[in-house]
């Protein structure tokens, strides 16, 4: 994130936060209970640590940096989330072209969804019949949205 020294200072204490905040939800949450196929006392990352203790976290400089007023903040984050898990951390503002991204992603999207109806797939939502509203956070039955949904 660009800004000055207290702008750098308050992403910093974030960032704290959360590297605390993170571990202690997936703890109360059982997210590791859950994973059974995963054995956490022989994963490098978590011998000799506990599951409730601060992530590690790098700060990297010189990463791409969304325009001032921008509506772009999804796109460089989808696209460094992409970046890290691939464990590329050179990321450099010259090679990094949002108006690509945004459509290699529609690209990639609309082709899951063409493969999930080819396949006859559906997900958990549609499954139960319930879709969750993007607006009030209510469940309606799939019917009742059908017979909402413009045609």
């Amino acid at each position: 994130m660009m800004g000055g020294v207290i702008h750098s200072k308050n992403v910093l204490d974030h960032v704290r936060s959360l590297s605390t905040m993170i571990p202690m939800f997936l703890v109360a949450t059982n997210f590791y209970g859950k994973r059974s196929h995963i054995d956490w006392h022989r994963e490098a990352a978590y011998i000799d640590k506990s599951l409730s203790e601060p992530l590690e976290y790098v700060i990297l400089k010189d990463t791409p940096q969304q325009e001032p007023q921008s509506n772009d903040c999804g796109m460089f984050v989808y696209a460094f989330y992409e970046y890290v898990s691939h464990g590329m951390f050179d990321i450099f503002s010259r090679l990094f072209d949002v108006v690509n991204h945004r459509i290699r992603y529609g690209a990639l999207l609309w082709d899951y969804a063409r493969q999930k109806q080819n396949d006859g797939t559906i997900s958990e939502s549609e499954a139960t019949g319930n879709v969750t509203s993007k607006h009030g956070g209510f469940k309606r039955s799939r019917k009742q949205f059908e017979s909402t949904r413009i045609r």
